[in-house]
């Protein structure tokens, strides 16, 4: 690393197919492999169809209905029972036999994993063995899925594995080589890392272009508000992802919506026009020009413009249907007009946008009408008792086909094409080739991880207060989350500034932090102002981390302005918050991501690159890949205040 901040090779090169000739060859797409196992030698006719059909057709004319709508259903198993003295759900950390009869029985097409699933890399891996080991006895191969996006939407055990920034740092990544080389190798060591560990599915990117500034759930983990822009990164992501199934969300566009789809029904009131523009514009491209993923989820939306047809909820209003629920929506503007062929499959049904509104069997029904592959989460099972759900689902499907309200020849085409899937990536016939991770790949990880933190930091005010250079400067840091502020203050001092205290703003009182004001030259205070969506807490609702409000990092800009100190404001999550202090502060920074150092462990790099921004070691190359507007008293925006692009240098 040198002093200005640049990456030195190999991290940098200006070409992606350089950069790949430093893992040696005898490595396949960057991991090991081990040879396939041989698989058992079945007798039924669909095992052989497994192993020895040319296509996934001669796999479905051997199956019965019940195995095809298993097929089309994809689980969590969360939690496994409850604790006998505290009453606390129990993570599920391994497959116990309660669990493997639902999969075989129920003929179960995949699973997806939590991060109470994943706790350590040997337990993540039995688990997973666990899971491939079903089929290999009882049938098909199981989609084993996960949320990886990075940054902040990471399920995997931080630390032990690379969490990346995200996707906005992704687009804040200056035009040039990196923006192409970055995040294809950011998709390609996402992918051999979960494949080393059995997953073999990842619901990411994201493709949503975020044109709204107050989109509380999609917010960063868009790559931009530019249809372009998320259309380039989300391709070059998808073609270092090739070992692994890659799903864009949420279709038809997450991007303009006020209310978080896992809380409540959100609704796009764009134009058609707009829609085809801004939303469908990444999904068009990709498909025109057949680059489009392997899988597509939907979005728990209502997008009028696109379908606004009724459907009654539970409360007997009537309502414009859910994107979800929207045949409209999946089939005629997906597969008819887009000519989209790959899998679909729903956004979790049960986020409160699907849940609360409507009967879950009448849900999953409308979801297979709608021409959607898979129902993601359709029933919740934690205990043993709870598998009649799962039984009476199934059997409410079948009795729907079979009486002809689910049209049978569309179910043999969607598992047509479930099969295929499973058969292109390896996962037909539970076959799970084995994978490491070398030294080299190791190390490329962790300067991909450093370059995207490093070059996505974007200055955007700076009134003489940056680079710091008196190390004998008193500071202070005040943060949401304890970890945020020990990741800045461990840089500063480790560049010789002696007098740094952090804080957790929930953990010291108004008094406390005053004094700390008053002895100090410059305050730090990081803006975490938009509250963290359930989907970057483990995907619940409940025990949602705290983020600072608006009010407390307002009091203590103020006074410390009064004392005539120096103010230093990191936008430790969504660049957008800048408008809440916009001419307060003497310095800001946006980092896109929050997490930092907690016990010893790194959570992430940003934090890191940001701190180093501080002291001058790094020069913030970033630039906004949003718009940011001013907004009314309503809080609607108005004019833009920082344009896209917008970046400062120190």
């Amino acid at each position: 690393m040198s002093a200005t901040g640049k990456m030195t090779a190999p991290c940098l090169h200006p070409s992606r197919e350089h950069m790949m000739n430093t893992i040696p060859p005898s490595h396949v797409n960057g991991v090991t492999a081990a040879a396939a196992p041989t698989s058992q030698h079945r007798t039924s006719a669909l095992s052989q169809a497994l192993t020895s059909a040319d296509n996934s057709q001669s796999v479905l004319t051997n199956m019965t209905l019940r195995e095809k709508i298993g097929q089309k259903i994809m689980l969590d198993f969360r939690y496994w029972g409850r604790d006998s003295a505290s009453g606390a759900a129990q993570d599920t950390v391994a497959l116990n036999a309660n669990i493997e009869h639902i999969l075989h029985t129920y003929h179960i097409g995949g699973v997806i994993l939590f991060a109470n699933n994943l706790k350590k890399t040997d337990q993540i891996r039995r688990l997973t063995a666990q899971l491939a080991a079903v089929p290999q006895t009882h049938g098909i191969g199981l989609m084993i899925a996960i949320d990886n996006e990075g940054g902040n939407v990471f399920r995997l055990p931080r630390g032990e594995y690379t969490a990346f920034a995200g996707n906005m740092p992704l687009g804040a990544l200056d035009q040039g080589h990196s923006e192409s080389v970055l995040p294809y190798l950011q998709g390609k060591i996402m992918a051999q890392e979960l494949r080393s560990l059995g997953i073999n599915v990842n619901f990411a990117p994201v493709v949503d272009v975020n044109s709204n500034q107050a989109n509380p759930v999609i917010n960063v983990r868009a790559f931009s508000d530019s249809p372009a822009r998320v259309d380039k990164l989300a391709r070059e992501l998808v073609k270092g992802s090739a070992q692994i199934v890659t799903c864009y969300k949420h279709f038809p566009g997450h991007g303009d919506t006020h209310t978080d789809s896992h809380m409540d029904l959100p609704r796009v009131d764009r134009n058609r026009e707009e829609a085809y523009a801004i939303d469908l514009a990444p999904y068009r491209a990709a498909i025109a020009e057949n680059e489009a993923p392997d899988m597509i989820m939907t979005a728990h939306i209502q997008y009028p413009a696109l379908d606004d047809s009724r459907i009654t909820r539970l409360d007997g209003e009537d309502i414009v249907v859910p994107a979800t629920l929207s045949r409209r929506i999946q089939h005629d503007l997906l597969r008819q007009e887009l000519g989209y062929r790959g899998v679909t499959i729903t956004d979790a049904l049960d986020m409160k946008a699907i849940s609360a509104n409507f009967d879950p069997r009448d849900v999953v029904k409308r979801v297979f009408n709608a021409g959607i592959d898979i129902a993601l989460m359709p029933v919740s099972i934690q205990a043993p008792e709870e598998e009649e759900k799962l039984r009476e689902l199934i059997d409410y499907v079948a009795t729907q086909v079979e009486h002809g309200e689910i049209n049978g020849e569309e179910i043999d085409a969607s598992v047509a094409r479930i099969l295929s899937l499973k058969r292109a990536k390896n996962i037909l016939a539970g076959q799970a080739p084995s994978v490491t991770i070398g030294e080299t790949e190791q190390r490329l990880a962790k300067e991909v991880e450093s370059a995207v933190a490093e070059q996505s930091i974007t200055l955007l005010q700076n009134h003489q207060l940056l680079p710091l250079r008196d190390i004998s400067s008193k500071i202070v840091i005040f943060t949401p989350w304890g970890e945020q502020g020990h990741a800045v203050r461990q840089v500063l001092t480790q560049k010789g500034f002696h007098d740094v205290n952090s804080h957790k703003l929930a953990d010291i009182a108004w008094q406390t932090q005053q004094r700390e004001i008053d002895r100090c030259d410059i305050v730090i205070v990081g803006s975490q102002a938009v509250g963290v969506s359930p989907v970057e807490n483990n995907g619940q609702a409940g025990g949602v981390a705290a983020a600072s409000d608006t009010a407390s990092i307002d009091a203590i800009i103020d006074y410390a302005h009064r004392q005539q100190k120096k103010i230093v404001l990191l936008l430790m999550r969504s660049p957008y918050d800048i408008i809440h202090f916009d001419g307060k502060t003497d310095a800001v920074l946006a980092t896109y991501s929050y997490y930092g150092l907690d016990n010893g462990v790194r959570r992430g790099e940003s934090l890191f690159a940001a701190a180093r921004a501080l002291v001058g070691e790094l020069q913030p190359s970033g630039k906004l890949p949003v718009n940011i507007y001013n907004v009314d008293s309503q809080g609607a925006a108005t004019d833009i205040r920082y344009p896209r692009g917008f970046g400062l240098s120190c």
